[in-house]
């Protein structure tokens, strides 16, 4: 995904936030106490309320970006930039790109991480692995000492 594609599908709030509602409930908000199916939509605290139980979710909750201050905007861009360059990215670098103070990006740079760790231990490859641009150290063998050794009695 180039950077402009990545602009046009998340390059608002708006458009992040309803990413993550279709990713969490695809067929629609299901209340996660009583399953009914009607929703208010809480724009001042972005949650959505059952209308039956009352109870409230938001789009972030179980994830990276739960309990977050940061836009989600910020976030998505975060993971498309630490995603893109397979050297990574230190925390200044992404403060630098995305607008943040030092210890958001560190934060979210941790939490990305971590994040990505996870699904690599989860998603394990299997059958045929192609690999691009791999580098091996050449065996290393064990010296053998060309002196003889002397032992003292």
């Amino acid at each position: 995904m180039t950077l402009i594609e990545f602009n046009a599908n998340y390059g608002t709030e708006e458009q992040c936030r309803q990413h993550l509602f279709n990713n969490r409930w695809q067929d629609g908000f299901i209340g996660p106490k009583c399953s009914h199916g009607e929703y208010f939509n809480i724009k001042s605290r972005n949650r959505y309320q059952c209308k039956i139980c009352n109870h409230q979710a938001s789009v972030a909750v179980g994830t990276i970006i739960d309990k977050s201050k940061t836009p989600l905007i910020k976030w998505f861009l975060a993971i498309y930039i630490m995603s893109e360059d397979k050297r990574g990215i230190s925390a200044l670098a992404l403060k630098g790109k995305i607008g943040v103070a030092y210890q958001t990006a560190w934060t979210m740079c941790h939490k990305i991480r971590h994040a990505m760790s996870e699904r690599d231990s989860v998603n394990k490859l299997e059958s045929i692995v192609e690999l691009d641009e791999a580098f091996s150290a050449p065996q290393i063998r064990e010296r053998r000492s060309t002196k003889q050794s002397v032992g003292v009695k």
